[in-house]
This record gives structure tokens, sequence and C-alpha cells, in this order.
């Protein structure tokens, strides 16, 4: 086979943050002004450090998936080995998270009391009008975080992706012995 040329390999391997770049992201989401920021990203990001779900895992989350009195998320059937539902653990970050997030989204300007079909992360609806935001529709999950998440590494001056939470989150789940 000496003609066969060799495919190239990918070098763009994941990578756990440290714990200042793992802090910079959040301080930068957190207390983020600007105009075009994502007032979900900040709850967003503190899920996927905390439980290493997959960025698809948690868009496409609903109400209904999150048990507060059991403390656990359900995540769905998408890409887990036996194709059956895994139950995540919520420890007192994610619940936090959760709660404060449950109270903007419960928000009478917003949509009120929580129906347990709608997504915890909803999407974008509609155009903007007259230079308003558009507002937001909990049957749809949102379908990129892109722009923000660009904005928000700029921000905080971290270089990373998306994916390289799910590697934080495993490294220290195993630096702390968890199984």
């Amino acid at each position: 086979w000496p003609n066969v040329r060799k495919l190239e390999e990918n070098h763009d391997v994941g990578r756990a943050l440290s714990p200042d770049e793992e802090r910079a992201l959040l301080t930068a989401a957190a207390y983020d002004d600007s105009p075009n920021r994502n007032p979900m990203l900040y709850t967003f990001l503190r899920i996927a450090l905390a439980t290493g779900m997959r960025s698809g895992e948690i868009a496409s989350l609903k109400w209904g998936q999150i048990d507060f009195e059991g403390g656990v998320l359900t995540v769905g059937r998408e890409k887990t080995k036996g194709g059956t539902e895994r139950l995540i653990p919520m420890n007192a970050d994610v619940r936090m998270a959760l709660e404060g997030h449950a109270v903007w989204y419960a928000d009478p300007k917003r949509f009120g009391e929580i129906n347990p079909g709608w997504y915890v992360f909803p999407a974008r609806a509609g155009r903007p009008v007259g230079g308003r935001p558009r507002p937001y529709d909990p049957t749809k999950a949102i379908a990129s975080l892109n722009s923000s998440w660009a904005a928000l590494r700029v921000k905080a001056g971290v270089s990373c992706r998306l994916h390289d939470l799910r590697h934080t989150a495993a490294t220290k789940m195993a630096e702390a012995g968890v199984p």
C-alpha cells in the first residue's frame, strides 16, 4: 500500500478547564450586561460544569425531567449505550442554578406558571419588533448558543469549546473519586 495516503489525525482533543478559566467564564456570564446577552447562558454553563451533560441534552431538557424533590435530572435516550434514560444527581450548585432559573422563567412577563412539557432553555420566537428583543417560545428548545458562547469566551478571555465543559466535569468527578 505504498500509494495510499494516510488520513490526518485530529489534534483538536478535549481538555479540562483550569479553575481560573472556569471562574472567568461563570463570572462573565453572570455579570454580562450587554444588550445581546443570553440570560440563560449562566444556568446552562453551571449545569454543564456540574453534571457533564452534553450540550444537546441540556438544550433539550424539559421542566418535567427535573425532580427537585428527588434531586435528579432525567436525561433522554439520545446517545446512551442501551438507549435508556439516565438519572443525573443534582448537587447544590445545580439545584440553586435551576431554582433561580425557574424564578426568572416563571416571571409573568415571560411565561408565568411553568408547564412540565416546556423546555428549560426556550428558543427565540418570531422577529424583533421595533428594536425590542424577540420573545421566547417555551414549546421549542434553544437551537444554538454559538453567538452567545463566542461572545462570552471573548469577554472571559478563555479559549475553549463548549464540549470542554463536559471534559472539565468528568475530570473534577474523577479527581473527587466519583465512580
